[in-house]
């Protein structure tokens, strides 16, 4: 696998650079302001960071120096209920000194429903370069649940999901689940016990149930399963699970692919290398409280991690972070 550099960038020690001493980069993003580059409009000084809500993380910008001076700065929210730490603070000479700026929410004082924050990010001294003022947009996206709700919540168009934090696990005199601490790549995993157990046959086989409250309106949600790298040692009983949600028909899911005897699947090497199957299906829901329903139809099969793409899942070799549970 190639090893490929991104494009690289030097720093004139004689002269200052056309955009100013100061950098402003936002979490989620690529581009730089002041001025431009190929990650956002031309001649553009605002980025925009992804939605914050009460569920979610806080957000974050960096501010840094890409020139040969030290300048001041200060974080000025239009809004009141929108808090920068720290509002203020300096970048020095040497360029060893950059900050991050974390963005929360006074979710008391913030409007109901959607609307846009923006930021200012000024300096002490005109280091815009031929560039104006950086600005920074927050989506702003107040939800709540009610407080008799006990489950996952979506924040950002996402829920993630920890397989061994069922909401309900419901096992059989003849098979259960088990957690395998530390397996896989973020947790643990959850597999289907005893290892010598028959096929099951969902839905009245054990299942793993996770309540979940959604905000989004979409006409499907996404559900991907990371699943243990595993190959089919049974040629009549491959690896599969089934899932649902509600109370919908269970989708039954072979996710390891059937090959002739002595040869591996053609997406067996990616497999390895990320060290998990991974399988998306897609189903109908409502907006409010549902539960995704998951069943290891196979002894073989290990759970690994759950999301539920509501159209904010972004690109990444972990998938998002776990989700909060109220």
């Amino acid at each position: 696998m190639r090893n490929t550099l991104p494009p690289l960038a030097y720093t004139q020690q004689l002269e200052e650079s056309l955009a100013g001493n100061m950098g402003v980069s936002v979490e989620g993003s690529n581009a730089t302001v002041p001025g431009d580059d190929m990650w956002h409009d031309l001649s553009s000084n605002t980025l925009t960071l992804p939605p914050i809500d009460p569920y979610g993380p806080s957000r974050w910008i960096d501010i840094y120096s890409r020139g040969n001076k030290g300048f001041s700065f200060e974080v000025s929210p239009w809004d009141s209920w929108v808090h920068a730490s720290p509002s203020s603070g300096s970048v020095p000479a040497s360029g060893k000194g950059d900050k991050r700026v974390y963005l929360s929410i006074d979710w008391n004082k913030a409007p109901a429903g959607s609307s846009m924050a923006t930021i200012n990010v000024t300096v002490s001294s005109d280091d815009y370069g031929n560039f104006g003022q950086p600005t920074i947009i927050l989506p702003v996206n107040k939800t709540s649940v009610p407080a008799s709700f006990h489950g996952f919540v979506e924040s950002d168009g996402t829920v993630s999901i920890e397989p061994e934090h069922a909401t309900r696990n419901t096992s059989t005199a003849d098979a259960s689940y088990a957690v395998i601490p530390g397996y896989g790549r973020t947790l643990s995993g959850v597999t289907l016990l005893p290892v010598l157990a028959g096929t099951q046959q969902p839905p009245s086989s054990p299942r793993l149930e996770y309540d979940m409250y959604l905000f989004s309106d979409v006409p499907t949600a996404k559900a991907t399963v990371y699943l243990g790298p595993s190959l089919n040692t049974d040629p009549s009983r491959p690896l599969t699970y089934a899932i649902a949600f509600n109370d919908a028909e269970p989708q039954m899911v072979q996710f390891v692919p059937s090959t002739p005897l002595g040869t591996l699947p053609s997406n067996w090497d990616a497999t390895v290398s990320n060290a998990v199957w991974t399988n998306t299906t897609s189903h109908s829901f409502e907006s409010g409280k549902n539960t995704l329903k998951l069943w290891a139809v196979e002894p073989g099969v290990v759970f690994q991690k759950i999301v539920v793409d509501l159209g904010g899942v972004r690109q990444s070799y972990l998938g998002p972070p776990e989700s909060m549970i109220v």
